[in-house]
């Protein structure tokens, strides 16, 4: 019995040219399937992660920069850090000029003060009288630097004008030649006691115009910033109070 001859085809071989070769060499040869789909979930997960690490940095950077602003009293707050000191720094509409933006500059949180508070804090008269009592008369240090705070705010951002210094001393007043200041002797303008005892701010019920302003020591300052938020916010109240009460034209 005849042997069946075995057949094999020959491969087809293909011949590249040179320029071929040497495209082939500098491109290589392209992936399978399966490998490029790998490759591109790599691609796509580097993406997303470098994405998530981007949106947690902006997240991060702008929630503190946001904790460093805020809304309180009807005033505008930033919060600004130096080498050893934070000042919480106030912006607002001075009370008599709306061309005025008022410039505030505290050392305490006006969130966290909790200074006592009697009286609505809303009546100025234009001119104004700053007495001491004895006790202050003799203070330095921060007390006398938080003077110059007070002085300001009742000048300009309460527009009461210029002021005078006082004495709740009728003899000390004599003898310097100052005015004697009490709640009962001047109600021609605004009038700010300063005197020391508890803590507190009291607007007299005789004379609305008269505010006492008392600090435990003299580097006591929490009183006067108390006093000087809470008027802004007692006044921007009254005023928008005024505006709806108002009838349309």
């Amino acid at each position: 019995m005849a042997k069946k001859k075995k057949i094999t085809k020959a491969k087809k071989v293909v011949k590249l040219t040179d320029d071929e070769k040497e495209e082939l060499k500098m491109e290589g040869e392209l992936p399978k399937k399966s490998v490029r789909e790998r490759e591109d979930k790599q691609l796509i997960w580097f993406f997303i992660i470098v994405g998530a690490i981007f949106a947690t940095v902006f997240i991060f950077y702008f929630s503190i920069e946001g904790a460093k602003t805020f809304e309180y009293s009807e005033i505008d707050w930033m919060i600004e850090d130096y080498k050893d000191l934070r000042i919480y720094h106030g912006q607002f509409t001075s009370l008599t000029d709306e061309n005025l933006i008022y410039n505030i500059f505290l050392r305490n949180d006006p969130r966290e003060n909790d200074i006592s508070t009697e009286g609505t804090f809303d009546k100025f008269r234009y001119g104004g009288v700053v007495s001491f009592s004895p006790e202050v008369e003799s203070c330095k240090g921060e007390m006398a630097r938080v003077m110059l705070d007070l002085g300001g705010f009742l000048r300009q951002g309460v527009g009461v004008g210029p002021l005078e210094i006082g004495s709740t001393d009728e003899s000390i007043a004599s003898d310097n030649d100052r005015r004697f200041a009490r709640c009962d002797t001047i109600s021609d303008r605004t009038l700010i006691i300063m005197e020391i005892g508890t803590p507190s701010i009291v607007q007299n019920e005789n004379n609305p115009y008269c505010y006492t302003i008392t600090v435990e020591d003299c580097n006591d300052i929490a009183p006067v910033e108390r006093f000087i938020v809470k008027s802004v916010e007692d006044f921007m109240e009254a005023k928008k109070a005024l505006e709806g009460n108002a009838e349309p034209a």
